[in-house]
């Protein structure tokens, strides 16, 4: 019988896992798996179980449920393991931007159904000065806002909640002067705000549709200064639906897979990776590690056109 490590947020959302458990174990052993469960105990447990499960040899393949933090400690394991296992993930918190991305459905029921009816496929994955993301490294005006949203808030309204939230800062938004390089090309400028990702979805509410989960690039938006309030209002009004790459007044979007980040003043800005904070510090080196894990992709999406071709790497 094939072995599943089943790492869970009991507490992820609004802790709804646990009225499901029962539904998603029972699922598991209808499909033929014979499951060991491990609910988080404290920060990073999911990271240090994920690399003993993974490096184990004996799973055939690792589960987690809870929200995108979750899931980053989950890949930051895998990342560490000597031997990387195909992931299946079932989403529990309040946006889950990567796994709409990748079709997994909200309801838990569903979305155990729909992972286990998957296929493995390769993703890229992002170190920001060596820590692990999936799916977004963000920096400047409103990246606090996901993480200083309160999770009451978010389990009432989801992703309105952060655009509410978002609406109160905009007084005291300001730039920040830095040198930005991707994959050799110098942006010298001050910066509200940019965004490296590598996902269909920002906070449940900016949209990116031209772009591919494994060609070893990642999609980097950033906005400059700005005079007026009209000038903040289009920007505001292009970002709700990001799909071109090239430059306008305020906006930069390209593809890169090498980035640093380097900030010309001595100055704190804040920093959010998988949707979590991250400290400030002065320069940042950001890679593209293509095609570096396995994610289980519901099968009526892992054929779409965000995948390259399977080459069987």
């Amino acid at each position: 019988m094939k072995k599943i490590y089943y790492i869970c947020n009991l507490l992820a959302g609004k802790a709804e896992l646990a009225a499901h458990l029962g539904t998603v174990v029972d699922a598991m052993t209808k499909a033929g798996y014979e499951v060991t469960i491990h609910p988080t105990q404290e920060p990073l447990d999911a990271t240090r179980m994920a690399a003993l499960a993974s490096d184990s040899g004996e799973y055939d393949l690792l589960f987690c449920s809870g929200g995108d933090g979750t899931l980053n400690e989950t890949l930051t394991g895998l990342m560490q393991a000597k031997k990387r296992i195909p992931l299946g993930y079932i989403p529990c918190g309040s946006v889950n931007d990567f796994a709409r991305s990748i079709g997994i459905p909200r309801e838990i029921p569903k979305a155990i159904g729909a992972v286990l009816d998957s296929t493995p496929r390769r993703f890229d994955i992002g170190s920001i000065n060596e820590r692990t993301f999936n799916y977004i490294a963000a920096f400047g005006a409103f990246t606090d806002v996901t993480y200083e949203t309160p999770q009451s808030v978010k389990n009432t309204i989801g992703p309105l909640a952060y655009i509410l939230n978002a609406a109160t800062k905009l007084p005291n938004i300001r730039p920040f002067p830095m040198r930005i390089t991707c994959d050799g090309e110098v942006f010298e400028d001050s910066f509200l705000f940019g965004m490296i990702t590598n996902s269909a979805s920002v906070g449940g509410v900016l949209d990116i549709t031209d772009f591919v989960f494994d060609d070893g690039m990642f999609e980097i938006t950033l906005i400059k200064d700005m005079e007026t309030a009209l000038d903040l209002s289009r920007t505001l009004r292009f970002l709700r639906d990001i799909h071109e790459i090239g430059e306008n007044d305020h906006v930069i979007c390209l593809r890169a897979s090498d980035i640093t980040v380097e900030l010309l003043e001595d100055t704190n800005v804040p920093w959010t990776v998988d949707g979590e904070d991250m400290e400030n510090e002065s320069y940042f080196h950001i890679i593209n590690h293509k095609r570096a894990v396995q994610l289980l992709v519901p099968n009526a999406y892992s054929t779409t056109s965000f995948f390259l071709e399977d080459d069987d790497e």
